[in-house]
């Protein structure tokens, strides 16, 4: 009895170790110090307490990711390792800029105000100058040091050019770093005010434009932009096929018309549209999208010099709406005396 006794131990003993060392030698093991080593043998430093994190291959997304990235440019790279080395490394750039100011004929403006500001190491963050033209419409800043200058030119009786560059980077060239050259300025445009007139506008107290709703089943509606109104008398017609606004997301097409009828249209994209041309009008502009097509758009906006009535009144017009508009916003004016000169009055 107690040998059969002592035998079953032993066979119970057998089989918990054995399961034991199966289950053991099964697992992963993590890499372990050589004894009087201070280095794992990854090679790192033992982590505080003696814990030590396996190193983990980097993800198959990222490695992906890696191989297709654009190879960084040197000036890039030179440029992260002088930033790491001063953190104050952009704003000590030497900034120096020279410019001219030109009029819409190319001819030099003399006396504009040119007002500078970049930002750099003083109290405030960023300083400013000023400068005025010569006669040969030349002017510069030299000796200043920072990251990036701000530049904008203005004279009295004067427009100030929408395209005028307004920024040069000096320090970080993925930005795309500015090279000053005294013998090729930047040149800026300004524009000789005219002689303005006043004209009839959407402007109606805070807004500057006129919303308009419409059915979107298609049915036009008129417009008066004379008296800023809808009315049987009005000047342009205005027509939408849209969705429920519940549903626009979910739809596939919509619809747009304007129309004048004893006038039409002509697409601008001036600077300064101050004088509508006397012809070339379409009486009809219609836009029709469909989801999937080239010219699938949720909104549209549009510049139009315009021309109706007899005799005829010009004017210029900017419309926005979109599928999911319930209407159309006009942004318009129109010179009442008949004559062409779109500019406004100062």
């Amino acid at each position: 009895m107690k040998r059969r006794t002592l035998l079953a131990a032993i066979v119970f003993i057998t089989l918990v170790f054995g399961s034991a060392l199966l289950l053991w030698m099964r697992a992963p093991h993590e890499p372990r110090l050589n004894a009087g080593s201070k280095e794992s043998a990854s090679g790192e430093a033992p982590k505080p307490g003696g814990a030590q994190e396996r190193p983990q291959s980097p993800p198959l997304q990222q490695a992906s990711v890696s191989k297709t990235q654009a190879p960084v440019s040197p000036s890039v790279q030179e440029y992260v390792r002088k930033s790491k080395q001063d953190s104050f490394y952009d704003w000590k750039q030497p900034i120096s800029f020279y410019g001219q100011v030109k009029d819409e004929t190319e001819a030099p403006v003399s006396g504009a105000v040119v007002h500078f500001k970049w930002n750099d190491l003083s109290a405030k963050g960023t300083s400013a100058e000023s400068a005025t033209t010569d006669s040969g419409g030349l002017f510069s800043l030299t000796g200043r040091k920072g990251k990036r200058l701000y530049v904008e030119v203005a004279k009295a009786g004067y427009y100030s050019s929408p395209g005028n560059p307004l920024a040069f980077e000096y320090a970080n060239p993925a930005d795309g770093l500015f090279t000053p050259n005294p013998a090729s300025p930047v040149v800026f445009h300004l524009r000789k005010r005219g002689r303005g007139t006043v004209l009839v506008t959407s402007e109606y107290g805070a807004r500057q434009d006129f919303p308009v709703h419409l059915p979107r089943d298609g049915t036009a509606v008129k417009i008066d932009l004379m008296e800023r109104k809808l009315s049987e008398k009005g000047q342009i017609l205005v027509a939408a096929v849209k969705p429920e606004y519940e549903s626009w997301k979910m739809a596939t097409n919509w619809f747009f018309k304007m129309e004048v009828p004893d006038g039409g249209f002509v697409e601008q994209n001036d600077e300064f549209p101050f004088e509508a041309p006397e012809g070339g009008y379409q009486p009809v502009v219609e836009f029709s999208f469909e989801k999937g097509s080239a010219n699938w758009t949720e909104e549209l906006s549009k510049n139009y010099y315009i021309k109706f009535g007899v005799p005829a009144r010009y004017g210029r017009l900017h419309v926005q709406t979109g599928i999911s508009y319930g209407g159309a916003t006009l942004t318009y004016c129109i010179n009442p005396d008949g004559s062409r000169n779109l500019e406004p009055k100062q």
